[in-house]
């Protein structure tokens, strides 16, 4: 991964390659930001250029030994840490092998794509404090072939507290020449001692020519690509995922019209049986879909102002809010998002996702009839 295979963040990118330039490099440094955006390939892009061994027009060359080791992920000085599931005595290089697949054919980080590589069902996947035990074990150790070691830390937000508090030391009380790149899509819940203690770099999502520039990329005709971007919201793993309509947005389109109808018609049993359904999928899919109804909600109030340019939908969502958006209206809307907002968190919080959603339906069963 180079400087030149990114799209957008060059003030980022100028920051992190001035570093190197200086030889000024922060001993901890957090690339924060919604998911999708693009932040792992840009903390690879920076790993590529700190090791690279001959950096031209300022990049990585691409073929000096150590740019050669980065691209097939066996630098012996570059550790990658990540959530995985399973006993906190299994290191996470059990999980290496299903680690190097998914960044080279995953490289936006969709994490429910890593879940399923790592076949973590409806288990949260976690940072273990095992896991900073092994960060600390190595980092004191000499470096094996150059002059840095290097910690990649995705998802540092699914630490355990005692792993926070384990990696909080060690950035403390940083070890000579050892790098930590935290890589996170909420960095609001990091321990706030160890966001004070990184050099920040706020990513912003990115904007609709960029997201439509990666997809003509990667071959998705112009004009489709043009309709689907600003849908995407600076996401590209959403801008993927609504490539033909298909994907997670499709089933969660589907599920969310089938709720929206039974509710309306009052349909207690049926609600009961599809809330097993959504139930079923997992805490993390029932969160993204939950997620969803809050975008789409939203976005119905806003197509009753009709006012061209404001709504952000597919084409099978806009013919569905013909029809559906006059029920979604000022005297509900807050409530509905309140409702939904308070599902959300629930289930995110371990409670039970079947009766968390059956209640979450009565409710809207009762607003949609305000």
């Amino acid at each position: 991964m180079k400087f030149a295979d990114i799209t957008g963040h060059k003030v980022t990118i100028d920051s992190l390659r001035e570093a190197v330039d200086t030889d000024h490099i922060p001993h901890a440094i957090l690339l924060g930001g919604q998911e999708g955006i693009g932040k792992m390939r840009v903390a690879r892009a920076f790993i590529s250029y700190l090791y690279c061994m001959d950096r031209q027009n300022g990049d990585s060359c691409g073929r000096c030994p150590a740019c050669l080791q980065n691209s097939h992920h066996n630098n012996p000085d570059v550790h990658f840490i990540f959530p995985r599931t399973g006993a906190s005595s299994k290191s996470t290089d059990s999980f290496l092998p299903q680690w190097n697949e998914f960044l080279d054919r995953h490289s936006y980080m969709p994490k429910e794509e890593w879940a399923k590589a790592i076949e973590a069902g409806n288990t949260v996947p976690v940072i273990y404090r095992s896991d900073a035990a092994e960060i600390s074990r190595t980092a004191a150790l000499s470096s094996f072939a150059y002059r840095y070691k290097a910690y990649v830390i995705w998802m540092p937000e699914k630490m355990q507290p005692q792993c926070a508090n384990a990696l909080l030391k060690l950035l403390e009380e940083p070890f000579p020449d050892t790098i930590f790149i935290l890589v996170s899509n909420e960095p609001d819940k990091l321990l706030p001692t160890i966001f004070s203690r990184t050099q920040r770099f706020n990513m912003k999502p990115l904007g609709d020519a960029e997201v439509a520039e990666i997809l003509i990329k990667e071959g998705v005709p112009y004009p489709e690509a043009g309709e689907i971007a600003p849908l995407a919201e600076g996401n590209v793993i959403k801008a993927f995922d609504l490539t033909g309509e298909g994907g997670e947005i499709k089933e969660f389109s589907s599920l969310f019209i089938q709720m929206m109808r039974l509710a309306y018609a009052r349909n207690v049993a049926s609600l009961r049986m599809l809330s097993d359904v959504i139930a079923a999928m997992g805490r993390e899919k029932t969160s993204r879909f939950l997620v969803y109804c809050a975008r789409m909600t939203r976005e119905s109030f806003i197509f009753n102002l009709k006012t061209d340019g404001l709504n952000a939908m597919t084409g099978a969502e806009a013919d569905f809010n013909v029809r559906f958006s006059p029920f979604i209206n000022h005297r509900n809307v807050e409530r509905l998002m309140t409702e939904i907002q308070r599902a959300h968190d629930d289930v995110l919080r371990n409670a039970n996702a079947r009766l968390v959603l059956f209640d979450f339906m009565l409710k809207i069963m009762m607003l949609l009839r305000k």
